[in-house]
């Protein structure tokens, strides 16, 4: 596995413990001076963060706001104290061993945010009309969060809860040890991860590179390595659309490209075959002319 650009695991091993192999395979990768891991929460943790900072690299993980220390919630919270940007506030809060963590305040975010927990409370009330069973709640953290529950007897909706979920809307940080990075930039740096995510979204749905009904390591290897080379023939063909055409997502491209089909109709008596092409759209043809391919609309004689 040491030529190849990613990595297997065993489907017991928890991502965080990942991380310790992932720089060696880095190391051992290719030679570069400077390497930032940019990763959201899962990634946060005092050994990881530690095992960065020991072999010298950077990061820029997605921080829990909430988990952090009364004192640091409380600087958190304070709207007055963030600098006004480009449509964000943004304040930095220094934290112990040269790290610094980078809050962020919009008003997109927070009107998301309300929505969102609009939804999920006009869910849970409908839930509870049905049943007022403490049990059927407590199992659910999303649930469990806006609900008070008394004497495991009764449910109701706790409206201290939700006005408390309030003051946290349209706030997002991330943690760093990068000193010389302005909070802007590692904002930016880290809203790159869309990308990593799309690539994950592509690969487990319109790839479905799992389930894997192999068992053999090496069999295991080669269908996780066809599905590498989709994925990069995708990411290929969808920048080119983007810089020759316009942007297309690549379910989009997909979507094109499969209903590119020609009916086959075969001559009665003397068997000559004709290709009947389908009607091809806008964009399939663009895609077609991208790729250096040709894409007839006329019926046409099968040799």
């Amino acid at each position: 596995m040491s030529d190849y650009r990613y990595r297997l695991y065993n489907g017991a091993t928890w991502e965080g413990h990942t991380l310790k192999d992932a720089i060696a395979h880095i190391k051992s990768m290719a030679e570069v001076d400077r390497v930032v891991f940019v990763a959201d929460s899962g990634l946060l943790s005092k050994d990881n963060l530690d095992l960065i900072e020991e072999s010298k690299k950077h990061y820029i993980v997605a921080a829990r706001l909430k988990n952090q220390p009364e004192s640091i919630k409380k600087q958190i919270l304070d709207k007055a104290s963030y600098q006004s940007g480009n449509q964000m506030m943004i304040k930095e809060i220094a934290l112990p061993g040269k790290r610094r963590l980078l809050v962020n305040y919009t008003e997109k975010r927070a009107r998301k945010d309300a929505h969102d927990r609009q939804k999920a409370l006009v869910k849970l009330q409908k839930k509870i009309n049905k049943s007022k069973n403490p049990e059927s709640f407590i199992s659910n953290a999303g649930y469990r969060k806006y609900l008070k529950i008394e004497h495991q007897q009764s449910v109701q909706i706790d409206d201290e809860k939700i006005r408390h979920a309030e003051e946290w809307d349209g706030l997002h940080g991330v943690i760093t040890n990068i000193s010389d990075m302005s909070a802007r930039d590692a904002f930016e740096q880290y809203q790159g991860l869309w990308q990593i995510e799309e690539s994950f979204r592509l690969t487990k749905h319109d790839l479905r590179v799992r389930p894997i009904y192999h068992a053999r390591p090496r069999r295991i290897q080669a269908h996780v390595a066809i599905c590498f080379m989709a994925l990069v023939c995708i990411r290929h063909l969808s920048y080119r659309v983007k810089l020759q055409y316009q942007p297309l997502s690549p379910e989009i491209i997909r979507n094109e490209l499969v209903h590119v089909q020609q009916s086959i109709l075969i001559h009665k008596t003397n068997g000559t075959r004709y290709g009947i092409p389908s009607k091809p759209t806008q964009h399939a043809k663009k895609i077609y002319q991208i790729m250096g391919e040709k894409l007839s609309s006329m019926p046409f004689l099968i040799a």
